[in-house]
């Protein structure tokens, strides 16, 4: 009996290596601030190029925390800024790197998948030690490349807020 006690505890008390995990999680917010600073640079450098384009910056879910768009940008730039950024956070990586994948066309594509925009011009805000802080999105900017472009200068004017 002693040892058939032994063998329930065992089975029904669990072992510190298979104990639950924390019930919790702590993340990092990106300050509104600074949000809006980068997404603010991100469009006057697509200005100085000549292009009306939107950019945005949401949280590491997907949540918009600023959207905003040059006066004469057209009436989708906003949207598909933010659903760039929404990408680029959900994949943490630079939206264009999943350009290339779509490249054989069909259903079976990251297109296909509603709200994904696998087109340069997002990319992923992380702070100097790695943590996903969100994404930068912008569009309207002439060009995948190009916005790709605009959207690092916005992260550039946070860079030395995120170390």
């Amino acid at each position: 009996m002693g040892r058939a006690l032994l063998i329930l505890a065992f089975v029904l008390l669990p072992a510190p290596s298979f104990s639950q995990a924390a019930a919790t999680h702590t993340v990092e917010v990106l300050d509104l601030q600074l949000a809006m600073r980068a997404a603010l640079r991100a469009i006057e450098v697509c200005n100085e190029a000549g292009f009306q384009a939107g950019a945005s910056v949401v949280d590491r879910f997907g949540v918009e925390q600023v959207t905003l768009r040059n006066n004469m940008g057209g009436a989708l730039v906003a949207e598909a800024a933010r659903r760039k950024a929404q990408t680029a956070a959900s994949f943490n990586q630079p939206t264009a790197t999943l350009e290339p994948q779509e490249a054989g066309g069909g259903d079976a594509g990251l297109g296909a998948i509603p709200g994904v925009v696998p087109l340069g011009g997002g990319l992923p805000i992380v702070t100097a030690s790695g943590a996903l802080l969100g994404g930068i999105g912008v569009a309207g900017g002439g060009g995948s490349e190009n916005e790709a472009k605009c959207a690092k200068a916005g992260l550039d004017a946070i860079a030395d807020q995120l170390k």
